[in-house]
């Protein structure tokens, strides 16, 4: 009894389809209509006249008739989708942004005049003129006495806008031919002159804009089939002008409060999620570091400045580093200085409060969260790498790396915080891998006396200075599987061995042994260097260090690459790119080889770079970079040193920071020096020690 019941309810209250194709007969009479062309059977079937399916545009405002007017869809479904291939197609995602943008900073600056219309890839924008909505008490229309009383027609969409668009120059040929087609003949569409004719000219100039300059045959006859990547990406580097971008709101200035908002700021993170994050991991799916952590913990401090919170300066410092970083970047891509003293602004606040959270970092109890720490340090040692300060990057490196063996390496490490560490150490080996400055400086010196003193040094599974681990078979050694704690604490990877819990490929793409060969050579580089300037005891002997070297050389040769990086092109030659950097990076610090010798190798890492050299997708991560600088240091041929710097260029075009053309600089000095000198010196290794400063951000 049940189950009848509940069948009847169900056939009594069928669900109902609403459906905008029906004929205006069978949408009057409320019943199924087939749709039949030209009148559909339900009419033929009773005897009536098919009403059709004619389209108009009108609003609710205007006069009543006693016709009955229904929605319906303006473009037929092919039609939409055509429309949808040709605006995806017209711009590249990454490029919408800025061309917003631009269109916003055009209208800003335009006269008031009645008759502005801009127009930007698919985007554009026109200008309306408001006018009071009340009549004026010196003239009142005779229909303002007597109210309606009809009701507004069916299935219309309230209007209630108090715009009023005046007359505006007449439609291009275009435009005409597209709304005939549309709408048919123009003759059924109101006269230009009459009270609702600019109401229609609004519609048309949405169409305008939207449609652009696209030819009305290229509309109708759009392919329905998947396109290459020229036919979506016309002309990119012409339709994606960054240099339009809007000027920042100076208003920000140093003295500006914590819990101040600045006004550019869903400008500044809008670009940081879409063209900052490419810079730092090569990798493209949406579970990242900056994913998950760097860009939620910089909206939810947004959110509590929106409703005037505080917030620790932890919080403030991560806050004000991200919007440094983007600021700088989009001071390079327009060639603003005025987004450059902004992005300089939101620097000195991010310092201010680095300087306040560092002061009670170790405090108990703690001030604030070991994450938001290390989100702080990282954000502030990507704005001094970004902003080519060696020695900020310096000093922040070590106290992230104090940081994480007072208060990271004894916990139970969440799979967020060993995120964290693995961004540290990564960009930490390629900033060891170019340092030649001393290890033991007095600013190196304070820092690991103060966490030997600590007596959490303990919790460490790596030497403090870098020094090379002994070891007999290196081979044997890297086979060996690391425990969860050997390979968590040991944080320079200074032990060989598998360590199968890495996170270095799901970040940024690299195997760990890649990793792990690059800590290798830069110990062994390091171990060369106290030998040869008896600054530390207990240097390698001669017979030690080349069997270490000659081990290392051998592992760097033999070296696999990951089987899934054959599913991803540009991965697998980032990885390429860098297996032969490191080859590169291994004979001229260890052995300082002839460039001639190493020409092979140069050529391999430039052919890698140019075949990622995608104008859709930013590839210039610090893999790339890094791999980069040490392939066209060496490159000796005019081409090849010209398709470097050209690589160089259009990477700093294209992320707007400076770092790159400061590298570029520094190879070009080194090209210089091995032409016009004796050879000698002309090397980034040699360049480095005789300038303390040449250090690669």
């Amino acid at each position: 009894m049940t189950t009848l019941t509940d069948e009847q309810s169900a056939q009594s209250h069928p669900t109902r389809t609403r459906s905008f194709g029906g004929c205006t007969t069978c949408r009057s009479r409320h019943v199924k209509c087939d749709e039949g062309r030209p009148a559909c059977a339900m009419c033929r079937y009773f005897g009536f006249v098919c009403a059709g399916y004619e389209k108009g545009i009108f609003f609710d405002f205007e006069n009543s008739t006693d016709e009955r007017r229904f929605r319906r869809p303006l473009l037929t479904e092919a039609e939409r989708e055509r429309m949808s291939q040709w605006l995806v197609s017209s711009v590249p995602p990454e490029s919408a942004l800025q061309l917003l943008t631009r269109i916003d900073d055009l209208c800003e600056k335009a006269a008031p005049c009645r008759d502005l219309q801009v127009d930007c890839g698919p985007f554009g924008a026109f200008r309306l003129s408001q006018l009071p909505s009340a009549p004026s008490p010196d003239v009142v229309p005779e229909e303002s006495s007597v109210p309606s009383t009809s009701s507004p027609p069916e299935d219309v969409v309230r209007f209630d806008d108090d715009f009023t668009v005046p007359s505006d120059p007449p439609l291009t040929p275009r435009t005409q031919r597209i709304i005939e087609s549309i709408f048919g003949q123009s003759e059924q569409a109101p006269s230009t002159t009459s009270p609702d004719g600019g109401d229609m000219e609004m519609d048309h100039c949405r169409i305008e804009a939207v449609l652009n300059d696209a030819p009305l045959s290229s509309f109708q006859d759009f392919p329905m089939t998947s396109m290459t990547e020229e036919q979506q990406f016309p002309q990119y580097p012409q339709s994606a002008d960054l240099t339009q971008i809007p000027p920042p709101n100076p208003s920000f200035s140093l003295t500006t409060t914590s819990k101040a908002v600045p006004q550019d700021v869903m400008l500044l993170l809008k670009h940081y999620t879409t063209t900052v994050i490419s810079l730092m991991t090569p990798v493209r799916h949406a579970k990242t570091p900056w994913h998950i952590l760097f860009i939620p913990h910089a909206k939810t401090c947004l959110a509590a400045l929106t409703l005037g919170e505080d917030l620790d300066n932890a919080s403030l410092t991560a806050f004000y580093g991200t919007l440094a970083i983007s600021a700088f970047s989009l001071g390079g891509l327009s060639q603003s200085q005025m987004w450059l003293v902004q992005g300089d602004a939101y620097r000195q606040q991010a310092l201010k409060h680095a300087r306040l959270m560092l002061r009670t970092a170790y405090d108990v109890p703690k001030v604030a969260k070991y994450k938001s720490m290390m989100i702080a340090l990282l954000t502030i040692v990507y704005v001094s790498m970004f902003s080519v300060d060696r020695d900020q990057t310096e000093y922040f490196f070590l106290e992230t790396e104090r940081l994480i063996r007072l208060r990271g390496l004894k916990r139970k490490k969440s799979r967020k915080v060993r995120l964290l560490h693995h961004c540290y150490a990564f960009e930490r080996f390629f900033y060891e891998s170019t340092f030649t400055g001393g290890m033991n400086s007095r600013q190196r010196h304070y820092f690991r006396r103060s966490i030997e003193s600590s007596g959490l040094a303990q919790y460490s599974r790596d030497d403090l200075s870098f020094r090379l681990r002994g070891w007999e078979n290196l081979d044997q050694e890297m086979m060996e599987v690391k425990s969860q704690e050997d390979g968590e604490n040991d944080l320079h990877l200074e032990r060989p061995g598998i360590f199968s819990a890495t996170l270095y490929p799901e970040i940024f793409g690299v195997p760990e042994p890649w990793v792990l060969l690059l800590s290798l050579v830069i110990r062994l580089g390091r171990e060369k260097d106290i030998a040869e300037s008896h600054d530390l005891p207990n240097p390698l002997t001669l017979k030690d260090f080349s069997s270490r070297a000659k081990a290392i050389e051998r592992r760097i040769n033999n070296l696999e690459r990951p089987s899934q990086a054959q599913f991803d092109e540009h991965l697998n030659n980032m990885l390429d790119a860098m297996y032969h950097a490191l080859s590169i990076y291994f004979y001229r610090r260890v052995y300082d080889m002839e460039a001639s010798m190493l020409q092979q190798k140069v050529i391999a890492v430039r052919d890698c770079l140019w075949r990622c050299a995608d104008p859709t997708v930013l590839h210039v991560s610090a893999g790339f970079m890094w791999a980069a600088f040490i392939a066209a240091c060496e490159a000796d041929d005019g081409e090849l040193q010209k398709s470097f710097s050209k690589w160089f260029k259009d990477s700093a075009q294209r992320s707007g920071l400076s770092s790159f053309r400061e590298t570029l600089a520094k190879i070009e000095r080194i090209w210089r020096e091995r032409c016009c000198g004796n050879g000698i010196s002309a090397t980034w290794l040699n360049s480095m020690r005789m300038d303390a400063p040449f250090t690669v951000g």
